[in-house]
């Protein structure tokens, strides 16, 4: 019995140390801030969403449609200049899970040269400024930005945590079969 309880110590102490590494491995700078999150506001008439459109004050906007991985996904309205960048930016940023380098641009409508998809590598703009990959945003595109399925600090400590649970539960039943 005192292996049994030495061994259930070992496990808790292992388990809370993987737990605290991988939450100081969480980036703390990005955060939820979904109480600033301000939008541009449209118009107060109706809206066409295949076409450019201008607010009370005359500036020229269009509606893009966020999905996937960013803080506020959704329908957001940009100006007509607006880059990948202010759009990541009027969306409250991307989350910690998502993976920068396979965004994903989709048109309504092909292009003149037929093409509607195109996949945009965000991350070499967080790196070093490079825009090269970035896209002309047109009303009515669809922006995706993917989930990271890499593999984590915290993935690493619950597959770990899944084991050994595995482990002392056989120890356990081998134990408790022996009385």
């Amino acid at each position: 019995m005192k292996r049994l309880a030495i061994l259930i110590t070992i496990q808790c102490i292992f388990l809370t140390t993987i737990s605290s590494l991988s939450s100081a491995a969480e980036p703390s700078a990005i955060r939820d801030k979904s109480e600033s999150f301000k939008g541009v506001n449209g118009p107060s008439y109706p809206l066409v969403q295949d076409s450019y459109f201008t607010d009370d004050f005359g500036n020229i906007l269009m509606t893009i449609n966020v999905l996937g991985q960013a803080n506020h996904s959704g329908q957001v309205i940009v100006q007509e200049d607006a880059d990948l960048a202010t759009l990541i930016t009027t969306v409250g940023g991307i989350s910690p899970n998502a993976n920068p380098k396979k965004i994903i641009v989709i048109r309504k409508y092909p292009d003149p040269d037929g093409t509607q998809f195109y996949k945009v590598n965000f991350k070499k703009f967080l790196k070093n400024g490079d825009r090269s990959s970035f896209v002309v945003l047109k009303p009515n595109d669809t922006v995706i930005i993917p989930e990271d399925n890499g593999i984590s600090l915290a993935t690493i400590s619950q597959v770990i945590s899944l084991i050994s649970g595995g482990f002392n539960s056989y120890y356990i039943l081998k134990q408790i079969s022996k009385y």
